[in-house]
């Protein structure tokens, strides 16, 4: 029973919902300063899993080459059409605009595709230990009580993808156990903190054109990439 991931799933719905009911109650100017407060926070998430890089050459060479592929399939701009069209139905054929799109797209990068997240699902399907993604749910919870606050009905759904993926990471976490060592944790540690960063910067307004979400498929590379970087460079 994974009880980390579980317990991070409820809580952040649980944080999502309860930003929902009290969204209408929050003046908009209180909503500005908080989605620039959690874009400034991402930021900093971003930077100290930065810090644990240990082959930064072999990071730079899977960010690019991530991006490339994401560039190909169109995977920012796919994952945006689907995301309106959610938004489109809940919110009775309203239009979503850019800023909303990007705020959104920031949240599923902080939920569904963070370092810290990944990691935590992997180490408990390798070890059964869920205190990462307990102590994770802490931060979770205010993040989305917040964004539920802010973007409405559409955050209490991300839990869905967020269930999937973490479900997905430990349930597979057993065909990589062979070859998963500090120095590829580290590496993607420090992948995953690279796209926070980025989507820290476009949720605060800093650099809006970055299409963050075409940079994931370097989530999945950088296994691959550290391990043949550490045995061809040691």
């Amino acid at each position: 029973m994974p009880i980390g991931i579980t317990t991070d799933v409820l809580i952040t719905c649980l944080g999502a919902v309860l930003g929902v009911v009290l969204g209408t109650r929050l003046p908009d100017s209180l909503k500005k300063a908080l989605n620039n407060t959690l874009g400034i926070a991402a930021i900093a998430m971003g930077i100290v899993l930065i810090l644990k890089v240990k082959n930064l050459s072999a990071v730079v060479l899977t960010l690019v080459i991530g991006s490339i592929l994401g560039e190909l399939v169109m995977l920012d701009d796919r994952i945006r059409k689907l995301v309106t069209g959610v938004v489109h139905k809940l919110m009775n054929g309203a239009a979503a605009d850019e800023r909303f799109l990007a705020q959104v797209s920031a949240v599923v990068i902080l939920f569904c595709c963070g370092g810290t997240g990944w990691y935590g699902a992997l180490n408990e399907g390798l070890t059964g230990d869920g205190s990462i993604l307990i102590t994770k749910s802490i931060l979770d919870f205010v993040t989305a009580c917040i964004f539920g606050s802010i973007l409405g009905k559409i955050v209490p759904m991300l839990c869905i993808p967020q269930a999937i993926i973490y479900g997905a990471l430990f349930l597979g976490s057993g065909a990589v156990q062979s070859f998963i060592t500090p120095d590829i944790i580290a590496d993607f540690s420090a992948t995953g903190g690279i796209i926070t960063l980025c989507a820290g910067l476009s949720l605060a307004g800093i650099k809006k054109d970055l299409k963050v979400l075409n940079l994931l498929p370097a989530l999945i590379l950088i296994f691959l990439i550290s391990s043949a970087w550490t045995a061809l460079m040691g």
